[in-house]
């Protein structure tokens, strides 16, 4: 790996040609796509291997990039401690002198963190306007500011409640250069339900505007420069508790508690009407809100699937007792597809019960997005062998062995056959509350697990489920609480923790 040194520090340099072997990918250029299974480029987004939560608009969790390819020594992990409450780290563009930096934030700080050798160091931060101490653990709270996005200019958006806070460098083009709060957009109050109405999903469009939406169903779309802004109201009885994605074609998906949404931007305007792109579909709703579940309805972000000629589809788990995995069409409803018995809608093109290999189970859950790549879409199980109402309990106890959940499984569209089929499923990993993620070089599913009470990082068989390594970590510091296993610079896989942010370093060069 080569290495620079700035300021004092030596940090990692550059993005290995090596690191996108096998993906057709030579280096960092906007232009690669990684083969036809990646998304287009949003040209807005920050130019690096993982820009916001998910990694891309069609929130897919999978990159072209390499991660790990087998198991790590000791000196090759290291933990940052001193921000608690980290649900997505996002990765900055390449800095003039070639490093990187981590942008991540929690309730009480935005901060910066970089690489000295292959250690975590802290080289900025800053408190959070409208912070709480009160907020601290309260995850209801806590989910508006999960969802980040870096654009291309370096400029980090994060919400808090009704407002999107923009985040930069004092000192443009210097990694180590402090934080300052750029510029503040608040939606009005003639716009909100009630004063407790706070934003949830964020991401971008492929005309750079920033998509949002409310936990009650107000979707906005606003400039990056905070100067003009669009509004459209689901109806106020529809909650939402997850982040959104975005097509090229403007399509905005939204799952509520009631209904599955693709919200067209037309430009100057938002719709649901079909005649200018939009739709609206119903889906098996329902379900509690134990455990680490934190709404009604599905419980996942939209995940889209289908690029270029490929079948183009949206992605849910739903929040029935038994959980399905629901495919709905994306785009215009095929003329010849006949509505599939027992579903509520004709545009789902696939509704399949999730049962992580035990088929006499009568209950599955999941609180995790869908990963997919290609047509593969995984699922992971967040079924607590606890009931509890408190999900800041529930969160603690998920690493104990005799409480955590069990269970991953893969499912293919077949596009010849229009048919969704269960490929695998591992019954013995477990993934307590983590949201996973996939290389397509290493064709490996990565995310943070427990072990006999251990937390791990562990890597999955992208074909087959087998386990392929795993990193023993330890105990309760090393809890995922929610967050996301990305992969970052140099094949790094990085998480959020209990009380700080982890990353592991590959041992191959």
């Amino acid at each position: 790996m080569a290495v620079g040194e700035k300021g004092g520090k030596k940090t990692f340099k550059g993005y290995n040609d090596d690191n996108a072997a096998g993906t057709g990918i030579q280096s960092e250029e906007r232009t690669c796509v990684g083969g036809g299974d990646e998304p287009p480029i949003n040209p807005y987004l920050a130019d690096s291997p993982w820009p916001m939560c998910h990694r891309n608009p069609y929130q897919q969790a999978s990159s072209p990039y390499k991660g790990p390819s087998k198991g790590m020594p000791d000196e090759n992990f290291s933990y940052l401690k001193g921000m608690p409450g980290v649900i997505t780290t996002v990765f900055s563009p390449g800095y003039p002198d070639g490093s990187r930096v981590i942008w991540a934030g929690n309730q009480r700080v935005v901060f910066k963190a970089g690489f000295k050798d292959k250690s975590l160091i802290d080289l900025a931060k800053i408190t959070k306007q409208g912070f709480r101490w009160r907020d601290i653990l309260n995850p209801d709270v806590g989910i508006s500011g999960a969802y980040t996005i870096l654009d291309k200019d370096n400029i980090f958006y994060v919400p808090r409640f009704t407002r999107l806070y923009a985040y930069g460098d004092i000192t443009k083009g210097d990694p180590d250069s402090e934080i300052e709060m750029k510029r503040c957009f608040e939606i009005p109050r003639d716009r909100l339900v009630d004063e407790e109405e706070m934003i949830i999903g964020i991401n971008m469009t492929w005309d750079g505007m920033i998509a949002m939406v409310t936990d009650k169903g107000l979707v906005c779309v606003v400039s990056r420069a905070f100067d003009q802004a669009f509004y459209f109201r689901f109806s106020r009885d529809e909650d939402i508790s997850n982040s959104i994605a975005v097509d090229e074609n403007g399509g905005i998906y939204v799952v509520t508690s009631k209904k599955m949404y693709r919200v067209q931007w037309t430009g100057n305007s938002l719709t649901t009407s079909e005649d200018q792109g939009g739709w609206v579909a119903d889906y098996e709703t329902g379900g509690d809100t134990s455990g680490i579940r934190l709404g009604q309805g599905s419980g996942a972000t939209p995940t889209l699937m289908g690029t270029g000629d490929q079948d183009r589809l949206v992605v849910i788990t739903d929040g029935q007792k038994l959980m399905n995995l629901v495919f709905f069409w994306r785009d215009d409803i095929p003329g010849d597809w006949k509505q599939i018995p027992g579903t509520k809608d004709r545009r789902i093109a696939a509704q399949i019960p999730v049962t992580f290999g035990d088929k006499e189970t009568k209950q599955s859950s999941s609180e995790q997005s869908v990963c997919a790549r290609g047509y593969g879409a995984l699922v992971v199980n967040n079924q607590l062998n606890i009931d509890t109402e408190s999900r800041f309990w529930a969160i603690l106890r998920s690493g104990d062995p005799d409480v955590a959940p069990y269970g991953a499984e893969k499912f293919v569209w077949n596009p010849e056959e229009r048919s969704l089929t269960s490929v695998w499923a591992n019954r013995e990993i477990s993934f307590p509350n983590g949201i996973p993620s996939m290389s397509a070089a290493t064709n490996l599913v990565y995310n943070v697990g427990q072990r006999d009470g251990i937390w791990t990082f562990e890597a999955l068989d992208w074909y087959t489920g087998k386990s392929v390594f795993h990193y023993d970590m330890g105990k309760f510091w090393y809890n995922s609480t929610w967050a996301a296993t990305v992969i970052g610079p140099y094949g790094t896989l990085n998480s959020g923790a209990a009380t700080g942010i982890m990353s592991v370093f590959p041992d191959e060069k």
